[in-house]
């Protein structure tokens, strides 16, 4: 069998390789060294590149289950998964899209973490990766990822929301979702709510809970609720720390679901039903899907409605429907403020400022879900 003619751009980057030195493959010649050693170049990643930045653990396991994956790729190959040619890298990538059906999006980052395990060799003067040749980088550069343009999630009136919020007998599963759209937080930082940082005026939930509201950041806030940054509480994506109000629909709301919670002594607000431990990002996706599946599922003009959705409408309300300043926005969401400078203020006065110009906007102008806001008789 006669090999295949190359592309005149193969043979244009052959002929430049040969005037310089220059290798498509320069790691094969490493191979034999790497299979020789009693070292993991992907532990070494790991323990010294990964753990030392605390990465949420969601992020941890993704990348353990990546060089997983990666192995067995190059496994079929037949080299070492250290020492990667760029044809490895495509063949991965058309593996992954063509085989297996991945989104473009769930390659690009994939890429971009194996791109990130093999800056960190380039980096570490013990590792035979040079400077000038990444794989991964150059197959990501060379490769369309791209996906059509995200289509909107439907546009549904406060009324319609509260109509469909009724439809959820669960009292946990209500709270969830009216959480979301009322505060704009991610499923994760549902998962990690913790009682300690959640403040409700009620003399008989305080005695239930002690450790309710006892975060130093809410004391002197009253029905209020703080948001760790992605710093302080692993699982959570915020770079900013911040408070944010409890309206009468998510106080009554939070009642309903602690003055019957499962006391297990664990710190969080929401428990899993299997394990009565902290519920999953995924438990959180699936409360929204039974509220609001099959009759938003993706169409022609939307795209579904998910644990996400929440948080959409959310930013959508304040930055579109009433237009307050950006900054507020900003803060409410969790994201770095344009021109703030941190330097010039702690976290706790940052935190503080804001909720000062943020609390009365919100208090006054935050929509309702049309849902009880009565507590007397809770």
């Amino acid at each position: 069998m006669t090999a295949p003619e190359k592309s005149e751009p193969d043979a244009a980057r052959e002929l430049i390789g040969n005037a310089f030195g220059r290798k498509r493959d320069p790691l094969a010649g490493f191979e034999p060294q790497f299979e020789e050693l009693d070292a993991d170049a992907f532990d070494v990643f790991v323990r010294s590149g990964l753990d030392p930045i605390q990465p949420a653990p969601g992020t941890r396991t993704a990348y353990l289950r990546l060089i997983d994956d990666w192995t067995q790729h190059m496994e079929r190959m037949g080299r070492h998964p250290a020492c990667p040619s760029s044809d490895h890298v495509r063949e991965y990538v058309d593996h992954c899209l063509l085989a297996r059906g991945l989104k473009p999006t769930t390659v690009r980052t994939k890429l971009h973490r194996l791109e990130k395990i093999y800056r960190y060799w380039q980096s570490d003067p013990v590792f035979p990766h040079e400077v000038g040749y990444n794989p991964f980088e150059y197959v990501h550069s060379t490769t369309d990822l791209s996906q059509p343009p995200l289509k909107e999630p439907p546009r549904l009136s406060p009324q319609r929301l509260g109509e469909l919020l009724r439809t959820l007998t669960d009292v946990r599963d209500r709270l969830i979702v009216v959480l979301q759209l009322k505060l704009g937080l991610r499923a994760g930082e549902v998962s990690t709510l913790r009682l300690a940082n959640l403040s409700v005026s009620h003399t008989e939930l305080r005695a239930a809970y002690p450790e309710l509201g006892s975060n130093p950041a809410l004391t002197g806030r009253e029905n209020a609720v703080y948001i760790p940054s992605r710093y302080d509480e692993p699982g959570n994506k915020s770079h900013r720390a911040r408070i944010l109000p409890l309206d009468a629909e998510v106080r009554r709301a939070l009642l309903q679901h602690l003055l019957i919670r499962s006391d297990t002594g664990d710190p969080w607000v929401f428990q899993s039903r299997t394990t009565a431990t902290q519920i999953t990002p995924e438990a959180i996706n699936r409360v929204w899907k039974q509220a609001f599946r099959p009759e938003f599922d993706e169409t022609d003009e939307h795209r579904a409605v998910t644990s996400h959705y929440g948080r959409h409408r959310f930013s959508t309300y304040w930055q579109v429907d009433n237009e307050i300043p950006r900054e507020l926005v900003q803060y409410m969401r969790g994201d770095r403020i344009d021109d703030d400078d941190p330097s010039r203020q702690t976290i706790d006065s940052y935190v503080h400022t804001y909720y000062a110009d943020i609390e009365p906007v919100y208090r006054q102008q935050m929509y309702s879900l049309g849902l009880p806001t009565d507590c007397s008789s809770l």
